[in-house]
């Protein structure tokens, strides 16, 4: 049942390959018509209900008609008001998970009626950290075919290039991919200066090893009073709820304009992200 929930899933990602089938089938029956029109003259027919089948179910997929949609686990209403600007063309909505999203079911998160098109995955902490939900996560958003990234909470008291090598010896990107993201919210207890070298020292070692520019994400406050003009030139993701007016000075390329979102198989709050820029802009941003 897995392996034909995953065949499923697979053919509605990639509907290019299912057009490919129903026009080589199309092709066979005229090239062979003389064969089968009279004894078989349903084929046709068969394939055409076949090809609508396909159609509807894709429509079902894509746009989430509420009247089709399967009984979810998670029952609580989703919160949608906050994703209405997201349009594919000036934003992109995503998620962003941790362990504390617990065990996901991506399937389900598929069926959200959230445009969902991306989702990042916490994969390290500090020197020698691992989120435990990391490798199911990792594998089932390449399964479902979501746009997916990884980051490393980073700990300031805590050496920078043993938190750098700790990230790569848990990540392998691949083609598509986001670069990988840096994510910095605490003060270091050796002060402001000490805690911008660190950062840079971790996005310059990250970078050289994955030859990206990685991402940094951050609070819009910490952003302001700790390190604006020390990562200029990586792309930002800064965190800020409430009134979307409160970035619109900020060089964001990720905004992470709440922590309370609801999505359909994800039984926790989880946090609700902009990507600035079209659906062909955020697809090319991958590596």
């Amino acid at each position: 049942m897995t392996l034909l929930r995953t065949i499923v899933f697979w053919l509605l990602n990639h509907p290019q390959h299912v057009l490919i089938v129903f026009l080589a089938l199309t092709a066979l029956l005229v090239w062979t018509k003389k064969k089968w029109r009279r004894k078989q003259p349903y084929l046709p027919w068969i394939l055409a209900l076949g090809f609508v089948g396909y159609v509807f179910v894709f429509i079902r997929f894509y746009d989430r008609i509420d009247l089709l949609r399967p009984v979810l686990r998670n029952a609580t209403a989703e919160t949608l008001s906050e994703t209405a600007i997201a349009d594919d063309q000036i934003y992109c909505f995503g998620i962003d998970v941790s362990q504390y999203q617990g065990s996901i079911n991506w399937d389900e998160v598929l069926l959200t009626k959230h445009p969902l098109r991306f989702a990042i995955a916490r994969a390290t902490m500090g020197t020698d950290g691992l989120d435990p939900q990391f490798a199911a996560n990792w594998q089932a958003l390449e399964r479902v075919g979501l746009q997916r990234g990884a980051y490393h909470y980073y700990r300031p008291f805590q050496n920078s290039t043993e938190q750098a090598q700790n990230f790569i010896q848990q990540v392998r990107l691949s083609k598509g991919d986001f670069p990988p993201v840096l994510d910095v919210e605490k003060m270091s207890p050796f002060g402001a200066e000490n805690l911008r070298k660190g950062v840079q020292n971790w996005l310059r070692i990250v970078g050289q090893h994955y030859h990206c520019k990685p991402i940094v994400y951050t609070g819009r406050f910490f952003y302001e009073r700790y390190l604006k003009g020390s990562i200029d030139g990586y792309p930002l993701w800064v965190a800020s709820y409430g009134p979307h007016h409160k970035v619109e000075h900020l060089p964001w390329t990720f905004y992470q304009f709440s922590e309370k979102m609801v999505v359909h198989g994800i039984n926790t709050y989880v946090d609700g992200n902009f990507f600035q820029g079209s659906l062909t802009k955020l697809r090319n941003f991958g590596l």
